[in-house]
């Protein structure tokens, strides 16, 4: 009888030792297959991580060359936006400024004039300054006597009329009236005296 109970409890432990072992397979493998999945998500993660990185490294660079690019067209700006600005001053300056239009007028003639194709300025007259009906603007009447040839002539005819631009940097004009007569040598020469008003801001 104790010989059967004895077989009996080795037989209980051979089952209690197969059971554990059984479940200590079955922990493992779910252990191993846990620490499979967390391997596989933290691979993920850390491939998303390092894109990630790569993305923000980019973002970040492009915001470098884009905060560089902005600063090169603002400076571009600024420098076209202050260069207008001054240009305006001479085109369509605030007071009649007519000392400075003396001066172009002197440059242009310096331009032009030629021994075989002359431009010479014998007298500028200024008169008072006048102001538009409607307040709109200011103008400064003046007169102007001039010996040139007939090429010169056009090219004075051609100033005038394309005055005001601010890419050419020419101060606003517009002729009033002209009188003309012609060298008797050559038939090249023009004698012509001219009427101009000269623009300016009413401030």
């Amino acid at each position: 009888m104790a010989k059967v109970d004895y077989q009996l409890i080795i037989q209980k432990q051979k089952t209690s030792l197969q059971a554990y072992a059984a479940l200590c397979l079955v922990f493992l493998a779910i252990v191993g297959a846990y620490t499979y999945f967390k391997w596989v998500d933290y691979s993920v993660f850390k491939a998303a991580i390092a894109s990630n990185e790569s993305m923000i490294g980019k973002l970040e660079q492009d915001v470098i060359n884009e905060k560089s690019d902005y600063l090169e067209k603002k400076s571009g700006l600024e420098e076209l936006s202050g260069e207008i600005e001054g240009n305006l001053k001479t085109v369509f300056p605030a007071v009649d400024n007519y000392t400075e239009l003396t001066r172009a007028f002197d440059a242009f003639e310096q331009e032009l004039n030629r021994t075989k194709s002359p431009f010479v300025i014998s007298s500028i007259e200024y008169q008072d300054a006048q102001i538009d009906p409607d307040g709109n603007y200011k103008f400064l009447p003046l007169r102007m006597n001039i010996t040139s040839s007939r090429d010169n002539f056009a090219k004075f005819l051609r100033y005038v009329e394309t005055s005001g631009s601010i890419l050419d940097n020419v101060r606003l004009m517009d002729i009033q009236s002209i009188h003309m007569s012609f060298g008797k040598d050559s038939g090249e020469s023009v004698n012509f005296s001219v009427k101009i008003h000269a623009y300016f801001q009413n401030i």
